[in-house]
């Protein structure tokens, strides 16, 4: 059997998180919001064939622009310690598109999206939605109060909803949080944390992930580009370990057909390590770092 060390595992359970969020309890229980009275209709299914809830049946929406992990970061408050962002559509056709994109959950396609845990083990989830429509599930209930005007949907005891451009999912505590950071643009995130590393790297990849305090380096960046019939991972790092150099400079002088691995050390003002693994994709995300 394979044996997975860590930053694999850290890869796959990134690649996870998504799904985590629907089948797995946070840790942190549920804060309720304000008890503003909700006198608004509810929203119901449509009539027809089609029976999804187009998202402005929800009264007011999140409005959040999500293109990268940095766009993900400037939204969610501080504490984050490992985040992904994805754009599913320039990912079609590779083996990343099913495992990370939850499509079935809200009943139509999520274009971008977007996970977080905190350093507290809870997370939080950002999801855009085309159509601007979703399902909501029989178990789903709006909560009885607002959120600072939002409308809550209650997905089951421990996560919830808020509707919009991005969708927010998580823990209530957490959603409220995160609604907080992205209607006061002088309120805390968690982009400082991360702006160094993510000033010098590329943000236009559809993979995208990136982490601090890790066995692999202090900080670092992850972007997969689909290339041809493989894939190409670029990991960035700050202060990387040296387990993680030692085993870097074992890939690179062991390449094979299905994988080949470049190492630049000491790039620009920030000794950034750059490693760059190419091949079959399923090589290229198995690739063990450390």
């Amino acid at each position: 059997m394979a044996q997975y060390k860590t930053s694999t595992i850290i890869l796959l359970a990134l690649a996870g998180l998504m799904i985590l969020l629907m089948i797995i309890a946070p840790l942190m229980p549920l804060f309720w919001g304000d008890n503003e009275p909700d006198n608004a209709a509810q929203p119901t299914q449509q009539s027809g064939s089609d029976n999804r809830i187009p998202l402005n049946t929800f009264g007011k929406l999140v409005d959040h622009p999500l293109y990268s992990v940095a766009d993900g970061l400037n939204a969610s408050p501080p504490g984050v310690l490992m985040a992904q962002y994805v754009h599913s559509e320039d990912l079609e056709g590779t083996p990343l598109a099913e495992q990370i994109v939850p499509q079935g959950f809200y009943g139509t396609n999520v274009t971008d999206s977007y996970a977080a845990r905190f350093g507290d083990g809870s997370q939080i989830g950002l999801h855009t939605l085309y159509p601007r429509k979703l399902v909501l599930g029989s178990s789903s209930i709006p909560s009885p109060s607002k959120y600072n005007g939002y409308r809550v949907i209650i997905r089951n005891k421990d996560v919830c909803n808020i509707m919009g451009d991005p969708c927010i999912l998580g823990p209530r505590r957490n959603i409220e949080a995160t609604v907080d950071v992205i209607d006061n643009e002088s309120a805390p995130n968690a982009y400082p944390y991360f702006s160094e590393l993510l000033g010098n790297v590329d943000l236009d990849a559809p993979y995208q992930e990136v982490s601090i305090y890790s066995p692999v380096a202090n900080q670092y960046y992850v972007a997969v580009h689909p290339v041809g019939d493989g894939c190409e991972r670029t990991i960035t790092c700050i202060g990387i370990s040296e387990n993680a150099t030692a085993r870097v400079n074992e890939l690179r002088a062991n390449t094979t057909d299905d994988l080949e691995c470049a190492v630049a050390f000491n790039q620009g003002d920030l000794n950034l390590t750059i490693i760059t693994i190419t091949g079959d994709c399923g090589a290229v995300m198995d690739a063990k770092i450390i």
